[in-house]
C-alpha cells in the first residue's frame, strides 16, 4: 500500500543534507543577507567545533530568521527542524527532504522529530532548531518548552545560541512588507559537552532564556535605527492590536498610513520610521507596540478565568490534503462548515458537511494555541494532527483568538503556564502603561 506523502514526510529517516545543494543554497542566502546588510559577529571560533556535534539554538524574531542563521552558522551539515505544516507545500516540499529538514509538530510531543535529532548528532551534524516554535508576534521572546533543555542535556552536543537584533523590525509579524534598516546577528557557544554533563534541565533552561532573549521595540529605543519599506510601519499593526488602550474598546483600531486611530475614541498614534508610537490624541499611550500588545494578553487573561467566556467564529474547519502536493486553497480538505466556540474547557466546531452533521471537540489541555495568519485564518495542532479555522469573514480580534487559546491552555498545564511567566510580564495586570 503506498503511503501518503504525510507519513513519508514524517517518518522518514533524515539524511544529511545534499552537499551540493547546501553550497548553493549558502550562496544564494549569501547574497540575500549581503542585500539586507546583515552584520554577523562571534564570541567564539566557529572553526574550532567543525565537524563536532553541535545544537544551534535560535531566536525566531523574524519569518526570514533562517536566511541570517543557518548562513551565519556557516556549517553545511546542518538539520534544520521545521514545523510540518511549513514544509508541505508544493515547490517546497521535495527541496526541504533534499536540504534534509526535520519536520515538527508545534507544541506537541514527537517522537520522531527527537529520534532524527539525535541520528544527525551522532554522526557529528548539527542540528537548527527555533526553541519558541514560531515567530515571535510582538517583537519579544516568545515562551521556550522546558522539554527544551531535556532534549539539549540528553544531547551531549556543542550548543551555540543565535540571537538577533532589529530583525523582527524588518519582518515584522503583522505585515509582508520588508523594511531596510540594521539586523544583528549574534553566537555564542554557551555550552560544551563537558559543561552540559555539571548542570541540572532547569539550569540549563534559565541560560538558554536569558541568553537568548530579545526585544527588538526597547533595543531601538536605545540604538535609533530607522527602517523604512514600501508600506507605512503601522500598515496590518490591527492584526495584531485590537484592544483601545485609552477607551477599552475592542475591535476599534483601524489604520490609515502611518496611524493607527480608534473609532470609538478618537485616540490615535503613529507609528514612525523608528517604530516609536508617538501620541497624536488621547491621553498617555504604550510604551511601544510590545508593551501595547503584552496588556492585550494580561487582559484576556483575566477573562479566560471567567466560566461564561465565549468566543464564536463562521466558518470551516479544515485540513490539508496528502495524496499529493497542491496550492492553496486547493491544498485543503474541508470537514465541517459551520460555528467554532471557544470556551475556558476547549475549542469545539459544530456543522455540517455534505448535509451530515459533523462536530470536533478539541480539549483545552492538548491545545496550545490557535495561531493567527495574516492570510486570514487560524491554524492549530492537536494529537499530531494539523488543522486550519477558515472565518467567513476575517474578524477584526482574530489575534484574540490566539491569546486566548493560549491562555487557557494555561489553566490547564502549570508548566507551559510558568514558561509564559518567564516572558509575558504578567506582574504588571492590567496596567497599560510601561
Amino acid at each position: 500500500m503506498k503511503k501518503d506523502l504525510k507519513t513519508n514526510l514524517v517518518n522518514r529517516k533524515v539524511k544529511k543534507p545534499n552537499p551540493v545543494f547546501m553550497t548553493v543554497g549558502m550562496w544564494v542566502v549569501g547574497i540575500m543577507n549581503k542585500l539586507y546588510k546583515v552584520d554577523f559577529s562571534y564570541d567564539y571560533d566557529p572553526k574550532s567545533i567543525k565537524g563536532q556535534p553541535t545544537v544551534l539554538l535560535s531566536a525566531h524574531a523574524s519569518r526570514t530568521e533562517f536566511v541570517y542563521t543557518v548562513y551565519g552558522f556557516g556549517r553545511k551539515d546542518i538539520n534544520v527542524v521545521c514545523g510540518f505544516q511549513n514544509i508541505f507545500k508544493k515547490g517546497l516540499y521535495n527541496l526541504f527532504i533534499t536540504f534534509g529538514v526535520i519536520s515538527k509538530y508545534l507544541y506537541q510531543p514527537d517522537i520522531m522529530c527527537v529520534k532524527n535529532m539525535l541520528r544527525a548528532l551522532k554522526r557529528g551534524g548539527a542540528v537548527g532548531l527555533f526553541p519558541e516554535g514560531i515567530q515571535s508576534t510582538s517583537g519579544s521572546t516568545h515562551p521556550i518548552n522546558p522539554a527544551t533543555a531535556r532534549f539539549i542535556k540528553s544531547s551531549k552536543a556543542n550548543i551555540v545560541v543565535c540571537t538577533s537584533r532589529g530583525a523582527y523590525l524588518a519582518t515584522n509579524r503583522y505585515s509582508k512588507d520588508r523594511k531596510k534598516g540594521y539586523i544583528g546577528i549574534h553566537y555564542s557557544l554557551l555550552f560544551t559537552p563537558q559543561i552540559l554533563e555539571e548542570l541540572t534541565e532547569e539550569q540549563i533552561y534559565k541560560a538558554i532564556l536569558e541568553k537568548i532573549s530579545y526585544n527588538d521595540f526597547a533595543f531601538n529605543k536605545e540604538a535609533r535605527n530607522k527602517y523604512v519599506g514600501k508600506l507605512p510601519n503601522a500598515s496590518g499593526i490591527d492584526n495584531i492590536l485590537y484592544k483601545c488602550p485609552d477607551c477599552k474598546e475592542e475591535r476599534t483600531l483601524r489604520v490609515e498610513g502611518d496611524t493607527v486611530t480608534c473609532t470609538a475614541c478618537g485616540f490615535a498614534a503613529q507609528v514612525n520610521e523608528y517604530y516609536d508610537l508617538v501620541k497624536q490624541k488621547g491621553n498617555e499611550i504604550p510604551e511601544d507596540i510590545d508593551a501595547w500588545f503584552k496588556w492585550q494578553r494580561r487582559c484576556v487573561a483575566k477573562e479566560v478565568k471567567n466560566d461564561d467566556f465565549v468566543m464564536t467564529l463562521d466558518g470551516s474547519l479544515c485540513m490539508l490534503k496528502f495524496d499529493k502536493l497542491r496550492k492553496p486553497p486547493k491544498d485543503r480538505e474541508t470537514l465541517s462548515v459551520g460555528t467554532a466556540k471557544l470556551t475556558n474547557r476547549g475549542l469545539c466546531f459544530e456543522g455540517t458537511l455534505d448535509g451530515t452533521e459533523v462536530n470536533f471537540t478539541f480539549e483545552a489541555k492538548a491545545l496550545y494555541s490557535l495561531t493567527f495568519s495574516t492570510q486570514g485564518y487560524l491554524e492549530f495542532y492537536y494529537n499530531n494532527d494539523y488543522y486550519m479555522m477558515i472565518p467567513n469573514e476575517k474578524p477584526k480580534d482574530l489575534i484574540k483568538w490566539t491569546i486566548a487559546a493560549e491562555e487557557i491552555h494555561n489553566l490547564y498545564d502549570e508548566r507551559w503556564r510558568a514558561a509564559c511567566e518567564d516572558v509575558y510580564d504578567y506582574e504588571k495586570g492590567e496596567v497599560v502603561y510601561g
